[in-house]
């Protein structure tokens, strides 16, 4: 709901209260979904002092160059000066504007996270584009940082920028690509269906830059698998898996495995997650902990109580400690098919490996005697017997 609506609306008099009654919604009791509201910001600072900008307008040197406008911007004690003293920069009649300054600039306001001075420094540089000499590395930073900022329509802007410019060291290259497929995918946290939303956008943009005659890295590549994992096109990222290394000539590495484990675990597809985890782990690597806890759960929810529990001190032995919803899922497998001993062994080799501790171990098993019966016995006698 608007501003000016919510305004109307509160100041209703009685009459349209009746009116506003019927109103299918309410702004007290119907909230935003996540994905579409906006990130809250700290507000933008005050200004600085008329006082304070004369004062670091007069530290500048009388003849000013690029090279002496960067080290100035750079000694500049309060970031909110430095688009004022730029600007009055750009009013001398004998300053030639370059990107050096600009540089400077944005990666200091980016650091202190003022945008809107950030975002006016680098529409300023926009405007100059023509005259600014070799302004790739400004172009590249620029849109690093509006991905940073999570300002994808900024972001797209300058990477249009990039494509135009007559500058062969400006036009977009494997890290352009990399964060603009980077900050799509970041958007909706885990949301499938915001992952899906945008693979086609980096579907394209992937695309584009296959035209460009932009080689892709495996960085590029992982977030295509990742991407089309996280929204539940396994199939597409078993396609790029498999043209990494005969098509683009490149190496699958530990996260590539990863992404896919994980996305096979979570649509259930148990003996193609397996192929991949042991493909991985013949090769020398470790996957990450999410992919550890998706396969070790999809292997207890299969049924495959024992297999799940190798693997999950195989992965322990690696350094990969798997979280207590998957530990719980082991446990009450094994309970659930009837092997109480083992279950029971396993959570005694958790807390005796420090993977538990007392107070988690006893809540595990008193649970899992409250579901599934054998409620008289105690836990902790038990515990004490089997020691």
């Amino acid at each position: 709901m608007t501003t000016l609506l919510r305004r109307l609306l509160l100041g209703a008099t009685p009459a349209d209260a009746l009116l506003t009654g019927r109103l299918p919604f309410s702004t007290s009791s119907r909230r935003t979904p996540h994905r579409f509201r906006r990130s809250r910001r700290s507000p933008n600072p005050a200004p600085p002092s008329p006082e304070a900008v004369s004062a670091a307008i007069a530290t500048l040197p009388s003849r000013l160059t690029p090279p002496l406008l960067s080290y100035s911007l750079s000694s500049v004690s309060d970031a909110r000066l430095l688009l004022p003293v730029l600007t009055h920069s750009l009013r001398l009649p004998t300053f030639r504007p370059d990107p050096g300054p600009f540089l400077v600039a944005i990666k200091r306001l980016a650091a202190a996270d003022l945008y809107a001075d950030f975002d006016r420094t680098c529409a300023l540089a926009f405007s100059l584009l023509p005259s600014l000499p070799s302004p790739g590395p400004f172009l590249r930073t620029a849109l690093y940082f509006y991905c940073q900022f999570r300002k994808i329509g900024k972001a797209f802007h300058v990477y249009t920028l990039m494509r135009a410019s007559a500058d062969p060291a400006a036009r977009p290259s494997a890290d352009t690509y990399h964060a603009l497929f980077t900050a799509l995918l970041s958007r909706g946290g885990g949301d499938t269906m915001v992952h899906y939303m945008y693979m086609d956008t980096v579907s394209a943009l992937f695309r584009q830059m296959l035209e460009e005659g932009v080689p892709p890295d495996t960085r590029a590549l992982n977030v295509l698998v990742k991407g089309y994992a996280q929204s539940l096109h396994l199939n597409d990222a078993l396609r790029v898996f498999h043209q990494m290394r005969p098509v683009y000539g490149c190496e699958p590495d530990a996260l590539t495995y990863s992404y896919l484990v994980h996305g096979l675990s979570e649509q259930g597809r148990t003996r193609n997650a397996r192929e991949v985890f042991d493909e991985m782990l013949a090769k020398g690597l470790a996957p990450t902990e999410p992919a550890c806890n998706a396969f070790v759960s999809v292997l207890a929810m299969a049924g495959e109580a024992g297999e799940a529990e190798r693997v999950m001190w195989d992965m322990a032995r690696a350094g990969r400690v798997v979280d207590d919803v998957t530990r719980r899922a082991v446990v009450e497998e094994l309970w659930r098919s009837g092997r109480r001993d083992d279950a029971e062994r396993v959570v005694r080799e958790m807390e005796e490996r420090g993977i538990v501790g007392g107070a988690e171990r006893r809540a595990l098993l008193r649970s899992l005697h409250d579901e599934f019966g054998d409620d008289d016995l105690d836990v902790d006698d038990r515990w004490q017997n089997t020691r």
